[in-house]
């Protein structure tokens, strides 16, 4: 565990070592492949630090769309965001992470969870000890990532040369946030309601500095008529939400901070309003 642990703060300086946090957007895989490829790239080529894909199971492959992404851009690190280890074995997972750092000249970010409904019901899934499934999942896919052993491998003299690939987890649960501050190198938060960040940001700094990825929900469209607010997203024109970012970003001083986009409007409308976003947001210092 000290030799992950070093590796793991190792990974962090390296990825914290900017002014600033990192920003970023987090795609949904509902649409064409080749849509959120582009979005990938437009978002790259104005200097956005970071993107992330959900993993949805039987939606669209995020690996797939991250790994033809990598050829396509220089800069921008390509995470998915998250993957549970109910549907990809940690340590196949682990491979696949590696090669798609191996590709994209060492830009690859994993983020594990659970996995929610979209994800699991379609199997007839449901998980029994969450938090010693997201433990050994982050000792066996970082193990395959290094090339070192762990409980139950032991790396073959055919296993692909050792990575360092940040691992992320992403809760909203007080053990696994606790657990993600012990062993992870990072926590990614999205969804998480406003009025609870403090809270949740506290428990992923509770046992050790992490790298945290503060992502909130944001909605460029106004609600419906009679339309219940959202307590867990940001809602506004670019300008309104890059400030509420500033916010937050003060408030809370993460290592990234970025947008998920959850409106279902085409992807390319949504990817404009969120670079025009983040310039805002950058302009704001």
């Amino acid at each position: 565990m000290g030799a992950n642990r070093a590796a793991g703060q190792s990974e962090l300086a390296t990825m914290s070592e900017q002014e600033g946090p990192r920003v970023g957007i987090w795609l949904f895989p509902s649409v064409p492949v080749r849509e959120m490829v582009d979005a990938i790239v437009a978002a790259d080529a104005v200097g956005v630090d970071e993107v992330w894909i959900a993993d949805e199971g039987v939606m669209r492959e995020p690996l797939v769309a991250l790994s033809a992404a990598a050829v396509l851009t220089t800069r921008i690190k390509l995470g998915i965001g998250i993957t549970t280890p109910m549907i990809r074995h940690p340590g196949a997972i682990g491979s696949s992470m590696a090669t798609l750092d191996e590709l994209s000249d060492g830009r690859a970010m994993l983020g594990f969870g659970v996995g929610g409904n979209l994800t699991l019901a379609p199997f007839g899934l449901q998980v029994e000890k969450p938090v010693a499934l997201i433990r050994d999942a982050i000792r066996v896919a970082r193990a395959v990532t290094l090339r070192q052993s762990a409980q139950g491998y032991e790396p073959p003299d055919h296993a692909m040369p050792a990575r360092r690939v940040p691992i992320f987890v992403a809760s909203r649960g007080e053990q696994i946030n606790r657990l993600a501050s012990r062993e992870a190198d990072g926590a990614f938060l999205s969804g998480v309601p406003i009025d609870d960040l403090e809270r949740q940001v506290g428990l992923v700094r509770s046992v050790r500095p992490i790298h945290v990825a503060l992502y909130p929900s944001v909605r460029f469209r106004p609600p419906a008529p009679g339309q219940a607010e959202d307590r867990a997203s940001l809602r506004g024109t670019p300008d309104e939400i890059a400030a509420m970012l500033h916010s937050l970003s003060t408030q809370f001083q993460p290592e990234s901070i970025g947008l998920c986009l959850v409106d279902g409007d085409p992807m390319a409308a949504m990817t404009a309003s969120a670079l025009a976003t983040i310039a805002a947001f950058r302009s704001l210092g």
